[in-house]
């Protein structure tokens, strides 16, 4: 199957595409060749180093100081860029034990309500400071990851994306075209030593990014918070951090 144009191929990094092109209610669009996002990073080839190189300044690692590790012994060397590890989970509770948390609550599978929860346990702080990260102007271009390139990855540019004023029906577009790389994702949690378990299709199902799924997120923090902007502010960011965020991403 051909893969969409919006994903950049690569040999190793999967779930690569830059956030750009989308249009707020103001008729900016977002800046071309400024904010990329993808999974993990530890199997990139030289050819993809060569890419990242010529693209990326800052990799902004959003995972778990328990995922890094793990990954260590199967990396293929480091990318060429400062990379950032701000790990949105709390690294002083170990990635199992939160995991065990999350699916006692909410089961294992993604959902809105699993991705509000990381809000109500230090997440909604980390969101902010990343935001602030994102904001400094000669750490462009970004590029963001997780693991998967579509979760945490996804929330926090679910939440860049409504700061900019950019309309929700585009940021569940941007969010859902995680689907197109499920093979990717499977394949790197392959080749670092992590089996899924289920059936194909119970893999697959247990991946996939639904529109409704970030829907239903920013949906809970209006409920919750009021808007994207309220809950950022009220964890500490400025005025002025949103302003040089729209300028940093913003056509004029």
């Amino acid at each position: 199957m051909t893969a969409p144009d919006y994903l950049i191929p690569m040999d190793a990094l999967h779930n690569l595409r830059a956030v750009e092109g989308y249009t707020n209610a103001a008729g900016q669009r977002m800046r071309s060749r400024r904010l990329y996002r993808a999974g993990a990073w530890e199997r990139v080839t030289e050819a993809d180093r060569a890419w990242l190189g010529a693209n990326v300044e800052t990799i902004l690692d959003l995972r778990h100081p328990d995922e890094i590790n793990s990954a260590v012994d199967y990396r293929l060397g480091e990318p060429p860029q400062t990379v950032v590890f701000h790990s949105i989970f709390r690294p002083e509770v170990t990635m199992a034990e939160f995991s065990a948390e999350l699916n006692s609550l909410h089961g294992s599978a993604i959902t809105s309500d699993r991705y509000l929860h990381y809000l109500k346990v230090g997440a909604a702080d980390r969101f902010a400071r990343g935001v602030e990260l994102l904001a400094e102007e000669d750490r462009y271009p970004f590029l963001i990851n997780c693991t998967a390139g579509k979760d945490r990855t996804g929330i926090l540019v679910a939440m860049v994306m409504d700061v900019l004023g950019i309309d929700e029906d585009m940021i569940a577009a941007e969010y859902e075209r995680s689907n197109a790389d499920i093979d990717g994702l499977i394949g790197y949690l392959e080749s670092v030593g992590r089996h899924p378990q289920g059936t194909p299709e119970e893999i697959r199902a247990r991946m996939v990014t639904p529109a409704e799924k970030i829907h239903g997120f920013l949906e809970g923090v209006r409920t919750e918070h009021g808007s994207v902007t309220d809950l950022l502010a009220s964890n500490g960011v400025s005025d002025d951090t949103f302003e040089e965020l729209r300028k940093l991403l913003l056509e004029d």
